[in-house]
């Protein structure tokens, strides 16, 4: 039997809970985060339409998050595509805790108009890496030299 590639990849669509928050490391790496809302619409046993929302933290490093902080706010639709991440850790209470993150590696803007700028700043200063920059589409996915 084939050997199959194995791969933690997933995409979600959904809206920002609240703005980016950005950070910088002492080592010059910026990192941002935000809650990003999926809806899932189904009908329970009785028929009636139920909508469920789940929340999701994103992380992003280096140049894509200076984009997202620079281009993404409250309420704004995204297509993340990235993997999914498990942190454990001891909270105060001295209970081992578990959280789930989607380090993101390529994104769509989905809602105000901002995808060419954001793909305009990643293309110039991104892609120095002898890579050649992405083809351009209407909307598609812009992946980040890492």
């Amino acid at each position: 039997m084939p050997s199959m590639q194995v791969r933690n990849s997933l995409t979600l669509i959904g809206n920002l809970g609240s703005a980016p928050e950005v950070r910088t490391t002492e080592a010059g790496l910026t990192i941002t985060t935000f809650s990003l809302a999926t809806n899932e619409t189904y009908r329970d046993k009785n028929g009636d339409r139920q909508t469920r929302t789940d929340w999701h933290k994103v992380v992003s490093f280096g140049k894509l998050a200076e984009v997202f902080g620079k281009y993404l706010d409250q309420g704004s639709q995204v297509c993340i595509a990235g993997a999914l991440r498990y942190n454990k850790w001891i909270d105060k209470h001295d209970q081992v805790r578990n959280t789930a993150e989607v380090h993101a590696h390529s994104f769509t803007f989905l809602s105000g108009g901002k995808q060419k700028d954001a793909e305009a700043e990643l293309e110039t200063e991104a892609f120095t890496n002898d890579k050649p920059a992405p083809k351009r589409s209407k909307k598609k996915a812009v992946a980040v030299a890492g």
